[in-house]
């Protein structure tokens, strides 16, 4: 895959250079301001974009093989060591290994019960079989994310704690939206409780022409998405969270998204989702991936809660990783193992 560098003075420009260049299916993967200096500033004061962009390579193709098999198996080296011993011995070694990278106990217990009609509950002597079945009983707890959320006239609100990523996933997603999707966006930068200091989202929205507004009025908003963004809330700030409550029940009828931060213990994930549940939360978007590599204990919240999940983000570049969950993205990949 060839990354190819373009510059434009603006996000129009440089959606249509980066298709004339590379061709319809090009992926635009990073955008960045670049100052403008000497003459140039009275052209354009707020300088030009350096986009890159490629066009994904074509998979090889792959021998066929039988419905649903599967020829990578993540367990079948060794178990991680660095974790505890799960509480119990487990007749299938996938289970132990999902316990190994944060699997809570009382959910391998669940998928082990959902297995107990297969073989006598016990797991076929070929590992591929058996990881087919264990994900399959997995697939079972999932529930596939929301579509259709753009021209809802509906405004986007993401909720959470400080340091989530809030304002991050909004950008990433106005990236995603504006440059490749073509799509046209209002942003509102409210204050809550506190202030709203995200200056950079308001920098991003001008690099993008995307209309930024610091108090709700939503009268002569057309755009095919809208999204609010709040200052973060933590779980123990009782004035915080009155206000964010009144904050929602103020906005016509929201998407409300709540975004948690993947690299923080599932403990206090959990302490933080259920102070935030009350606000009924249209799905999850956990952030920060890059930084998690233990990401199958997202699956707690898959089995743990009755939220959706929505999107996975990872890393500061914009768009960087930002994909609609899916269960295969809560697995180690083959070639990182």
């Amino acid at each position: 895959m060839k990354l190819s560098t373009f510059t434009a003075e603006n996000a129009h420009e440089a959606v249509r250079i980066v298709q004339q260049n590379l061709g319809p299916e090009a992926v635009i993967v990073n955008v960045r301001q670049l100052p403008a200096n000497g003459f140039s500033r009275l052209l354009n004061r707020n300088g030009h974009l350096e986009v890159t962009a490629c066009v994904p390579d074509k998979p090889a193709p792959q021998p066929a093989v039988a419905a649903g098999a599967d020829d990578y198996v993540p367990f079948a080296d060794s178990v991680d060591n660095s974790s505890p011993s799960p509480r119990v011995e487990r007749r299938w070694r996938s289970l132990a290994w999902l316990e190994s990278l944060g699997l809570l106990p009382e959910f391998a217990d669940r998928i082990e019960t959902k297995l107990r009609s297969v073989n006598a509950g016990l797991p076929p002597p070929n590992p591929i079989a058996e990881w087919n079945l264990v994900r399959d009983a997995l697939a079972t707890f999932w529930r596939p994310p929301h579509k259709n959320l753009e021209n809802t006239g509906r405004p986007h609100v993401f909720i959470g704690p400080a340091g989530a990523g809030k304002t991050t996933v909004i950008c990433k997603w106005l990236t995603s939206a504006v440059l490749k999707g073509e799509q046209r966006a209002r942003v509102w930068r409210l204050d809550g409780e506190t202030v709203n200091t995200s200056e950079f989202l308001t920098l991003h929205c001008e690099l993008l022409g995307v209309p930024v507004e610091r108090f709700w009025n939503d009268a002569a908003a057309t755009e095919d998405l809208w999204f609010v963004d709040l200052p973060g809330v933590e779980t123990h700030d009782a004035a915080g969270l009155k206000k964010l409550r009144e904050q929602l029940q103020s906005l016509p009828a929201p998407h409300v998204h709540l975004v948690l931060n993947a690299a923080y213990d599932t403990e206090l994930l959990f302490e933080q989702f259920h102070a935030f549940a009350t606000f009924l939360p249209e799905d999850l978007i956990f952030t920060h991936l890059d930084e998690e590599h233990r990401r199958v204990k997202l699956w707690n919240f898959v089995l743990g809660t009755n939220c959706t999940f929505g999107w996975l983000a990872g890393g500061q570049k914009l768009p960087g990783e930002f994909k609609p969950a899916e269960t295969a993205l809560l697995f180690p990949h083959k070639n990182t193992r």
